[in-house]
């Protein structure tokens, strides 16, 4: 197994937690804040891949691949976030990670690409703006909606021409819209549940070359928050 630039999962944890202690660090005065944590399900549609092998297998535009989530399959789809909230405008600011995956069929790949997937993460890691508002008077449920940007960690596994890979690195800029619920069930506790709409694009290493395609998908998620 070979690694391209690889950024390991404990880095990884290190950037969400140094973006938490930023929002942390910036937040204003009389502001609620919210810890979340969610499962769910999502379904990307079918996208061209290029694979670039540069002079040893040439460019190569695979159309029409479709994927599987295997959201309920170990490692689980889920995501977790970060954020506080204006406590009059009820505007936020959150740090998210997406641990989406997607693994293409195998039927619908070219001839000498055997296997790829992103399955340990097409890792989405967000900086959302939100805006949170209640929809009784009674401010046990609110109606929420967010968009994000930020980056992809995807951890790659491929099999091409017969050698296997897989890698954690940097990938692309990564974009998301969201519109969900949330109802309180005590007095600091909630439950989450959201549909959201992602796209990115990295450039992910395999034998000799990358793999570079567009991922835009669809996410239903539930979970629970607790606030204070």
């Amino acid at each position: 197994m070979t690694a391209g630039p690889a950024l390991s999962l404990s880095k990884r944890r290190i950037i969400l937690l140094g973006a938490t202690l930023w929002l942390v660090s910036t937040t204003p005065a009389r502001a609620d804040w919210m810890l979340a944590a969610y499962l769910g399900t999502a379904w990307t549609r079918p996208a061209s891949l290029t694979v670039d092998r540069g002079s040893s297998g040439g460019r190569t535009i695979v159309t029409g691949v479709t994927f599987d989530s295997r959201s309920f399959d170990s490692p689980l789809y889920y995501g977790y976030r970060v954020g506080w909230f204006k406590q009059r405008s009820g505007i936020g600011a959150e740090g998210e990670l997406i641990h989406l995956k997607v693994y293409a069929r195998p039927e619908t790949l070219g001839a000498d690409v055997r296997r790829f997937s992103i399955s340990h993460g097409l890792n989405l890691l967000l900086a959302n703006v939100v805006v949170r508002r209640p929809v009784a008077a009674s401010h046990r449920a609110y109606a929420t909606a967010r968009l994000g940007a930020g980056v992809t960690v995807p951890h790659a596994e491929s099999d091409i021409g017969g050698i296997a890979q897989q890698q954690y690195e940097w990938g692309s800029v990564a974009l998301q819209a969201a519109i969900g619920t949330e109802l309180r069930v005590a007095r600091r506790v909630r439950v989450l549940a959201e549909y959201k709409l992602t796209t990115a694009a990295p450039s992910v290493s395999v034998a000799g070359g990358t793999i570079q395609g567009r991922y835009l998908s669809q996410h239903v998620a539930a979970g629970l928050g607790v606030a204070w």
